[in-house]
């Protein structure tokens, strides 16, 4: 295994769960194209369906079909019929349907049949149905990892501890027991309902884990093919207690990666429903990622129950003895009109002050003092870093972007200073501890707990224009739900666009640009810069980063690395928190550099950060 592996193309990744057990999801090549789709290939794929007399169906998500790719349509090929006069949408799809449904995303260009799990890039869909012939295709049939199954135990729904739970009840929504390791599993559909994994409960420890082909992604879906509204839950002791209620106008799904990532394979069999309402947490880190996946679920058709103490979790309302109609009844649109009130935002004040510690973010485990001066790394930010020449910059970024990898926060490097080959082993040294060149037996070792790291890095190297980088950070937003973005460096964004006006304005284009993703796209975004040339004795301050004070003021959180050990015998290295909207509080955070780990933080806080590595 060589180290340039672990150097992921942004569209050709194993996405390793950080809580789950999921298999490689890059499926195939043509997923490069992906990022690179426009409207005029899908202008001109559905001109060619018009022209074939195929009937298609604009979703909420994906444009839908009939499949003509694959051989199980074969027999269809001589029976298709004429397009019908115009009458009811849905009946004109039943009517002219020969084969199996296809879907096309409408933000990737991803061509996707459950039925036949061809997968492919627009341009190759269109390919194919010019010319009518079929797409190589490798059936892949799932296979339990637990085949000794059982039906439901009554001790198994003991140990649940719900209230009234009933084991013909868990038999009846799907469940099966694994008797030996006390597991409840769950088949995982497709949108052809096919079962392409399972979602595991362990009763002994409540923890559950995902496991799925390397082509398809499901869903757990309860509830009637009829029913056009259904409830989210991330978890299945919340699943459990919805799918056993009387809810009679509403299906029940259980995401099957929780919050952390959706997977567009999963949306066609979300298509089907007109309402998606959100039942998670009670905390405000769930309706964050709520309000993240429902943009990429149409967020028109999204509701959410806001996390309070009087609407937790179902789970916990029925511990409580709560209404649980009641409590779905009051959920509300997650997207706001332009112009709001305070009662509109009653709920959401009330959730961020019960859950404080949780508002501020998620914690540095190797940086400590930035938990106690910043609070926490939080979504929909923008924190620049800065600092002279040869100070380490990047360094300390990979080490602060890993610490936050280790807890779970998915994170794109757009590396355009230094290879990604490199970025990789300095995170793999700062990751491991120490240098591997002299204990090259233990690389696949930590090669392999360094993949499990939801990390991605972008393949652009060199200066870039600022709308192909975008591309990439949306696309990989949606695909992979990043939450954590850095550019190292911005300056390398600059020159290379068709304006060749006033350098300051196109760099102040360059960060509103990244300062209007971050909030709509709820993802927090670092932007490593230079700063201005001062004389070396001076400090540096909010004032020295180049270009204009737009820099600054759009920016949440301003970093400065200050190296006065060229200037002083007893000069240090520190990194100075210039800037803090969040909390306002200001002050510095000594840089002390571990040469053999590439680190700056202490041996006792790396081994402590360590410990949240994914098993």
């Amino acid at each position: 295994m060589r180290l340039a592996s672990l150097v992921k193309p942004l569209l050709r990744v194993n996405i390793k769960s950080r809580t789950h057990v999921v298999q490689n999801y890059a499926t195939s090549a043509s997923e490069v194209e992906e990022i690179a789709f426009d409207t005029k290939d899908y202008v001109d794929f559905k001109k060619q369906l018009r022209q074939q007399n195929i009937y298609n169906k604009d979703g909420h998500t994906c444009l839908q079909l009939e499949c003509r790719l694959c051989e199980c349509n074969n027999k269809n090929t001589n029976k298709r019929e004429t397009q019908p006069a115009k009458t009811n949408a849905a009946i004109q799809l039943r009517s002219v349907l020969h084969g199996p449904l296809a879907y096309i995303n409408k933000r990737t260009g991803a061509f996707l049949c459950p039925s036949c799990d061809v997968k492919a890039s627009l341009s190759q869909a269109l390919a194919a149905y010019e010319t009518q012939k079929y797409l190589a295709i490798t059936k892949e049939q799932y296979t339990s990892r637990f085949p000794n199954l059982i039906s439901v135990t009554p001790e198994a729904c003991e140990v649940l501890g719900l209230r009234g739970l009933k084991e013909s009840q868990l038999n009846g929504i799907g469940a099966h027991l694994e008797p030996e390791q006390q597991l409840l599993v769950f088949p995982l559909h497709n949108a052809a309902n096919k079962v392409v994994g399972e979602k595991v409960l362990n009763l002994n420890n409540r923890s559950e884990q995902t496991y799925q082909g390397s082509i398809s992604s499901g869903l757990l879906i309860h509830g009637a093919q009829n029913k056009n509204k259904a409830v989210l839950v991330s978890n299945l002791q919340d699943f459990i207690v919805l799918a056993t209620q009387p809810l009679e106008t509403h299906c029940i799904i259980c995401l099957p990666y929780a919050l952390q990532l959706l997977p567009q394979e999963s949306l066609p069999a979300l298509e089907r429903f007109k309402e998606l309402v959100f039942w998670l947490h009670c905390d405000s880190s769930s309706w964050d990622a709520a309000r993240s996946l429902a943009q990429k679920m149409d967020e028109k058709r999204c509701l959410l129950i806001r996390p309070t103490e009087t609407e937790p979790a179902p789970h916990l309302a029925l511990r409580k003895r709560l209404n649980l109609r009641h409590i779905l009844a009051k959920a509300t649109p997650v997207r706001h009109k332009s112009i709001t009130t305070f009662n509109a935002l009653r709920n959401e004040i009330l959730s961020e002050l019960q859950n404080i510690e949780k508002v501020n973010g998620v914690k540095w485990k190797r940086f400590p003092v930035l938990n106690k001066l910043l609070k926490g790394h939080r979504k929909g930010e923008l924190t620049i870093l800065t600092g002279p020449t040869g100070c380490g910059k990047t360094t300390f970024a990979s080490e602060y972007s890993l610490d936050l990898a280790l807890q779970g926060v998915s994170t794109l490097w757009g590396s355009f200073e230094i290879r990604n080959t490199r970025l990789a082993a300095t995170l793999l040294r700062q990751f491991v501890g120490y240098p591997l060149d002299d204990k090259l037996h233990e690389f696949d070792h930590w090669a392999k707990e360094f993949e499990r790291m939801p990390l991605y890095f972008m393949t652009f190297h060199g200066q870039q224009p600022l709308k192909p980088v975008l591309e990439a950070i949306q696309h990989a937003q949606y695909v992979h739900d990043i939450s954590h973005v850095i550019i190292d460096n911005l300056q390398f964004m600059m020159g290379v666009s068709s304006f060749r006006g006033d350098k300051f304005w196109e760099q102040d284009s360059i960060i509103a640009a990244f300062r209007d993703f971050a909030t709509k796209h709820n993802v927090h975004v670092t932007l490593v810069m230079h700063p201005r040339k001062e004389r070396i004795e001076d400090e540096l301050t909010t004032s020295s980063v180049f270009g204009t004070a737009k820099a600054t003021q759009e920016a949440d959180n301003v970093l400065i690395i200050q190296d006065k050990r060229l200037t002083s015998v007893r000069g240090k290295k520190y990194l100075q928190i210039a800037k803090n909207r969040y909390s306002g509080d200001l002050g510095i955070m000594p840089l002390d550099f571990d040469k053999e780990a590439l680190s700056y933080a202490s041996s006792a806080h790396r081994l402590r950060s360590q410990k949240a590595v994914p098993k």
